[in-house]
């Protein structure tokens, strides 16, 4: 569920993509193939992703108990993108590609070359997004020279309106210092003059917190933020259930009780993400999406003699999405995925 403070259309149209020839025939290609695809259940793919999602590093500060960055159980190692690494992907397929996200794993304003990222890429007609819990914007200037990067999108993870009840999931995170970050950059947009980046606060709702519903979107009104997101909460065993679900039914993805949690509905086999994105990793291993959090679905890296084409179109991405449309269930991942189901997410 979304909660705009302001025109999304409008919002939208800020937006610095340039639809180029390259952009709209790529947009054509994949459109078609996915559609052709869907209907035939044959693995057809032409173009590239129209979102690239990527990511600056695989650390973070905080300690988010069902986060693996947080917790200690992510199994690949932890680093940082190179910035020529990077500026090679989008030399690559940046022309056909609308949207950048900047995250994945990690807090991405740990990696010091992230505001080069994202004015490299803005500088060639894409969007840009990025998610973060707030922590390292910590001065006017840090605000300023993040407004002036040209970053379109900026999406705050907050899911307490207090000290107790944020620092209950967001573990090893300031409260105080969040308020006074989404606060810094509001004056600063104003006082720049600047639409973007457009804020948007992020709430996932747990047990703890399903009564601050009302209260973060007043806090969201009061920092003039362009729009509040509220999200289910993702568990992985059934003590994380029972501890972090929401009692109230309509606020979980998940039908669940003492003994057993299990997702709404029957997840179909499809998924257009395979076609529309894609997640390229800190150390260039390319996998199918963000869910994929050790990247133990990966098609390969990327290197110099290894373009993203190579492993876009490779034997084991096409393997993928035939076992897929086949039977997403025998996908661990796709098990705990809310893709293609009508629930509130």
């Amino acid at each position: 569920m979304v909660v705009p403070f302001k025109s999304l259309y409008k919002s939208l149209r800020i937006f610095k993509v340039k639809l180029t020839p390259k952009r709209v025939i790529n947009i054509l290609k994949i459109g078609l193939s996915m559609g052709l695809s869907r209907i035939s259940g044959r693995q057809i793919v032409w173009g590239y992703p129209l979102i690239l999602m990527v990511e600056p590093t695989n650390i973070c500060n905080l300690k988010c108990p069902m986060c693996p960055s947080g917790n200690g159980t992510m199994k690949r190692p932890l680093g940082k993108l190179d910035f020529e690494h990077y500026k090679r992907l989008i030399d690559d397929i940046g022309d056909y590609i609308l949207q950048v996200q900047l995250w994945n794993q990690g807090e991405p304003f740990i990696n010091k070359n992230f505001l080069q990222f994202v004015t490299y890429a803005s500088r060639k007609g894409i969007m840009t997004q990025t998610s973060t819990n707030g922590h390292y914007i910590r001065s006017d200037e840090d605000a300023e020279k993040l407004i002036r990067s040209g970053l379109d999108q900026l999406i705050f993870s907050m899911d307490g309106t207090n000290k107790e009840s944020y620092q209950s999931y967001r573990v090893g995170g300031n409260f105080d210092l969040v308020l006074q970050t989404l606060g810094r950059i509001t004056r600063v947009k104003e006082r720049l003059r600047s639409k973007i980046p457009l804020v948007e606060l992020q709430f996932i709702i747990f047990k703890h917190n399903q009564h601050e519903i009302d209260e973060i979107i007043r806090l969201g009104k009061h920092f003039k933020l362009n729009r509040l997101s509220f999200k289910t909460a993702q568990v992985y065993s059934q003590e994380q259930a029972l501890i972090y679900l929401p009692e109230t039914p309509e606020y979980s993805r998940y039908n669940y009780d003492q003994t057993r949690h299990q997702m709404k509905g029957e997840i179909e086999n499809w998924c257009k993400r395979l076609w529309l994105n894609s997640t390229v990793n800190w150390d260039g291993r390319v996998s199918p999406c963000c869910f994929d959090k050790d990247a133990t679905y990966s098609f390969g890296q990327l290197s110099d003699v290894t373009p993203f084409g190579t492993l876009w179109n490779s034997p084991e991405n096409r393997e993928f999405r035939r076992r897929l449309v086949e039977d997403r269930n025998q996908i661990a991942m796709c098990r705990n995925c809310t893709e293609g189901l009508r629930i509130f997410h």
